[in-house]
C-alpha cells in the first residue's frame, strides 16, 4: 500500500473542537504534514489553540516556506493557502465561496502537486465547501475521509462530500486519527481506486483551454462578488460557478452569496427612496413658502407618497427572502 505523506483539512470555525481531538490523537513523530484551511473573518489564534490541545506543533503557514512532516500548518486570516514546490504558497486571490482562505483552493493545490500521497479531511462545517477539492484529491488518486455526520457540529460540509464525492471513509474525528496513522504507514485498507487513474478532468480542460478563454459555459446571472459574468463548470457530478477574475462557487455557496447580493441590493433601493422622501418633504417645504408652485407640490406629495408605499413593499421583500 502506498504511503501517504501529505494531509489537507478543511472546516469551518465551529470545527475547532474536532481539530483539536484529530491532533490529540495523531502521533509527535507522524511521517506526514498537515495543513488546515478553517474559515476565519479576522485574525486566528488556531495554531496556538492546536499547538496547546494535541501532540503536533501547529504554526501559521508562511509565504514561499518549506513545510516538514510532523507539523501542522493553518492558512492564515485573508489570505489563501495552496502547496507548490514543497513550500507553502499564501495569496490575495479571489474569493471562493465567499471565503478567503478557502478549503478548496488548499485541496486542489494539493492533488495537482502531491497527487496518491494526499489525503483529504473534510470535518464539520457550513453549506458545501470542500467538496469539489476533495473530488480533485480523490479523482488524482488521493484518498477522501469525512468527519461522520451525525458527530459534526455543522453537518452540512461532511454531508455534502459524502452525497458528491466517492468517499473512502467516513468515521467520528478520534477514529479518522487512527486512519491517518495507517495511510502515513502504508497498512491502510479499503481505500477504493480513481475512476480516472489519477487524470483529473480539470487537469484535461486547463490544458485544452487558453487562459484568455472564459471557463465554461456562460449563464444570465452577474457574479455576487464582482458583478462580471458567471460561467457553469462541471466535473462529473459536480458543478461549480467561477467569473471571469476568479471568483468561485459551489451550488449552495452561489446560491447564498447570490441572496446576500440580492439584499445589498435592496438595502441601496431602500436607502434611494429614504433619500427621495427626505430631498422631496424638503421641497414641499419650500413650496410653501413660495406662491405659485402649487402643481409642482402637488407631484411632489404624491411622490412622497409612492416612495414611502415602496419601502413598506421592499421591508416585506427582505423579510422573504
Amino acid at each position: 500500500m502506498a504511503k501517504h505523506n501529505i494531509i489537507v483539512v478543511g472546516t469551518s470555525a465551529g470545527g475547532v473542537e474536532a481539530l483539536c481531538e484529530l491532533n490529540k490523537n495523531l502521533p509527535k513523530d507522524l511521517d506526514a504534514s498537515v495543513f488546515v484551511v478553517m474559515h476565519v473573518g479576522a485574525e486566528s489564534i488556531l495554531p496556538q489553540i492546536l499547538t496547546h490541545c494535541g501532540n503536533l506543533p501547529a504554526m501559521t503557514a508562511k509565504h514561499d516556506k518549506p513545510y516538514k512532516h510532523g507539523h501542522i500548518y493553518c492558512a492564515p486570516a485573508h489570505s489563501h493557502l495552496s502547496i507548490k514546490d514543497h513550500k507553502t504558497v499564501l495569496m490575495k486571490g479571489p474569493r471562493e465561496n465567499g471565503h478567503r482562505p478557502a478549503v478548496d483552493v488548499l485541496f486542489r493545490s494539493a492533488a495537482r502537486v502531491h497527487r496518491s500521497k494526499v489525503v483529504g479531511v473534510v470535518l464539520s462545517g457550513g453549506r458545501d465547501d470542500g467538496s469539489a477539492g476533495l473530488y480533485a484529491i480523490k479523482a488524482r488518486g488521493g484518498v477522501a475521509i469525512v468527519q461522520d455526520p451525525e458527530e459534526a457540529i455543522t453537518p452540512n460540509m461532511p454531508q455534502n462530500a459524502l452525497d458528491m464525492v466517492d468517499v473512502d471513509f467516513c468515521l467520528p474525528v478520534r477514529q479518522i486519527a487512527d486512519v491517518l496513522v495507517q495511510l502515513v504507514n502504508g497498512n491502510a485498507t479499503n481505500v477504493t481506486e480513481s475512476l480516472n487513474g489519477g487524470d483529473n478532468m480539470e487537469d484535461q480542460a486547463s490544458a485544452e483551454r487558453p487562459t484568455n478563454e472564459p471557463p465554461g459555459v456562460q449563464i444570465p446571472v452577474a457574479c455576487p462578488e464582482c458583478d462580471g459574468p458567471i460561467y457553469q463548470v462541471t466535473q462529473g457530478q459536480l458543478a461549480k460557478f467561477q467569473c471571469f477574475v476568479g471568483h468561485q462557487f459551489s451550488p449552495d455557496s452561489f446560491s447564498e452569496q447570490h441572496t446576500e447580493a440580492l439584499e445589498r441590493a435592496l438595502w441601496t433601493a431602500i436607502r434611494k427612496l429614504k433619500e427621495r422622501v427626505i430631498l422631496h418633504k424638503g421641497l414641499v417645504e419650500r413650496g410653501k413658502r413660495n406662491k405659485g408652485e402649487d402643481e409642482l407640490k402637488r407631484r411632489l406629495e404624491e411622490s412622497i407618497s409612492t416612495a414611502e408605499s415602496d419601502l413598506k413593499l421592499l421591508r416585506e421583500i427582505l423579510e422573504r427572502i
